[in-house]
């Protein structure tokens, strides 16, 4: 595997994908564990994840192949999914996509899914959202050659990350969708963004702080990121546009209105979501021979 454009594409729409399930389904199954008009209300502002998060984690297996290239690399991955961590993903997606594509499916010939559906389906795809989300940081820690990514940490922090760039996309779905409901609806997402965010931000701080201790490598990566050639797009693009920005807006939500602050909020993060991953590859991969490849021009 190359740690190219291909990858970090990857890993973020899995990651992004997984976690809009994550916090679709989840609203959904408290509207069917203890149904209120609020749960009603949350359940349906968050509707748009069922078809965002399959879309996105089967662009995340085209994305997978692209970077594989030759079938034949392909094949293995098929036929021994326990052989790899790559093989247990790459299965871990395809089962997620076939759930929550039928799950997709059963909502579009019924409105709402009858429970004991919604829970055959639902469940299993939840879990394997998860594992996705775990196992985007897990590819990458399970290296154990790259001291950089060699720390249960990067796990936490792309599971953080990917319930936060999940919450974006159903944010976002709901504001482009466009109904005056789905808009009034939006607060539960909205305060969990905010609550997301910060814990993501902890979670940055702490793994950034670990690997400043760490192995030399580790600390080269660091300083990299913060005061190296990655700085601007770590600082600028990490910092300012995944946790500055979508703050800032939250509390002045009332000066740019509801829409706007929601719409920037979600670019925002998945700016920095994306910025995120390409950050932490390029600074595993520091040599200048790979960054070279890996991030042209730094």
């Amino acid at each position: 595997m190359v740690f190219g454009w291909y990858i970090i594409a990857y890993l973020f729409a899995a990651g992004a994908g997984s976690g809009a399930f994550f916090v679709g389904f989840s609203t959904c199954l408290w509207d069917v564990a203890r149904q209120s008009p609020a749960s009603e209300r949350a359940a349906a502002s968050v509707q748009t994840a069922f078809y965002s998060a399959p879309a996105l984690c089967l662009f995340a297996v085209l994305l997978l192949m692209l970077d594989l290239g030759n079938p034949n690399r392909i094949l293995p991955l098929v036929l021994n999914p326990f052989s790899s961590v790559i093989g247990v993903g790459a299965w871990l997606l395809a089962l997620f996509i076939v759930l929550s594509v039928a799950l997709a499916i059963a909502s579009l010939g019924a409105r709402p899914v009858p429970r004991p559906l919604f829970l055959l389906l639902g469940v299993p795809a939840l879990l394997c959202a998860v594992g996705i989300m775990s196992y985007t940081g897990v590819l990458l820690s399970s290296l154990v050659s790259i001291d950089f990514w060699h720390t249960p940490w990067l796990v936490a922090l792309f599971v953080a990350s990917s319930l936060t760039a999940g919450t974006a996309v159903v944010v976002l779905g709901a504001v482009l969708q466009g109904t005056p409901t789905a808009l009034r609806n939006l607060s539960g997402p909205w305060k969990a963004f905010f609550v997301l965010t910060l814990i993501e931000a902890v979670l940055l701080v702490v793994f950034m702080a670990v690997q400043a201790t760490g192995p030399q490598s580790a600390r080269d990566g660091v300083q990299l990121l913060v005061a190296g050639g990655m700085a601007p797009t770590f600082w600028g693009a990490v910092v300012v546009a995944g946790f500055v920005a979508p703050w800032t807006v939250h509390l002045a939500k009332r000066l740019v209105g509801p829409s706007a602050a929601l719409v920037i909020s979600s670019a925002g993060v998945l700016v920095g979501a994306f910025a995120l991953r390409y950050c932490i590859v390029g600074a595993g991969l520091y040599s200048p021979l790979v960054l070279s490849f890996v991030a042209p021009g730094l």
